[in-house]
């Protein structure tokens, strides 16, 4: 009778649990195609197999403390590097990304700070162990003054407003909010990305934003870097 019983409420308690299953499980988005004005397409391209140069510099409470003029080239593969050379060719610093094995690597000098980016195994980088919410394999996009064409694969909004254009992009547990800048706007940038995501199990929210100002400068800012801003302006080919 006993083991009855148990057998009984052994059923009841797996049923129940069975139950639970689908309201815990995961809501796939629901990705949808836009269709963007020319001006505005052109702003989102492929990362890889580009290159250019720009010049770069990280401030801290509006005091500059590293310049440098940088070139920087992708392979097809999502490989890229990022290097500085001196009036003579010769190579003063040089950032190596691996796309497969998902690492950095560094040579000549470079700014303490590198030693504590790393990745994380979803592929955003991080900073001291905190999440910065971006992918290295974006920033040959960003070096541009672009953002990358595969976001436009994962837009589960799109709405107008008398100034901009909004995009709503979800990548995992990253939700980024794009707006567009309408051409003869009175809005100070060209486009602005923000993308937020959760940290300590959704008890708090952080995020990173990218502006391309009109003088065509790229600020990048991160919540939990307070003070830091790095701010990049791709040259022209001469």
């Amino acid at each position: 009778m006993n083991v009855s019983k148990r057998r009984f409420h052994s059923r009841a308690a797996a049923g129940a649990l069975l139950l639970l299953v689908p309201s815990c499980a995961t809501t796939l988005p629901s990705y949808r195609d836009v269709q963007l004005p020319a001006y505005a397409s052109a702003i989102f391209v492929e990362c890889a197999s580009t290159n250019g140069a720009l010049s770069f510099q990280v401030n801290r409470d509006g005091q500059m403390l590293e310049a440098a003029d940088l070139e920087w080239a992708a392979k097809s593969s999502g490989d890229w590097g990022l290097a500085s050379y001196s009036p003579f060719g010769q190579t003063l610093f040089q950032i190596q990304f691996n796309k497969q094995k998902q690492t950095f690597e560094t040579t000549g000098r470079g700014g303490p700070w590198l030693d504590d980016v790393s990745i994380s195994k979803d592929g955003f980088l991080r900073y001291k162990g905190q999440k910065l919410g971006l992918k290295p394999d974006e920033f040959p996009c960003f070096f541009s003054g672009h953002l990358p064409r595969s976001w436009l694969r994962q837009v589960v909004s799109y709405t107008t407003d008398t100034d901009s254009l909004q995009l709503t992009i979800q990548d995992k547990e990253r939700l980024t909010k794009v707006r567009i800048a309408k051409h003869g706007g009175s809005l100070p940038w060209t486009w602005q990305a923000t993308a937020t995501w959760d940290v300590y199990w959704g008890l708090r929210q952080e995020s990173v934003q990218l502006q391309s100002h009109k003088d065509a400068s790229v600020v990048l800012t991160a919540e939990n870097l307070p003070g830091i801003e790095c701010r990049w302006t791709p040259k022209e080919e001469e």
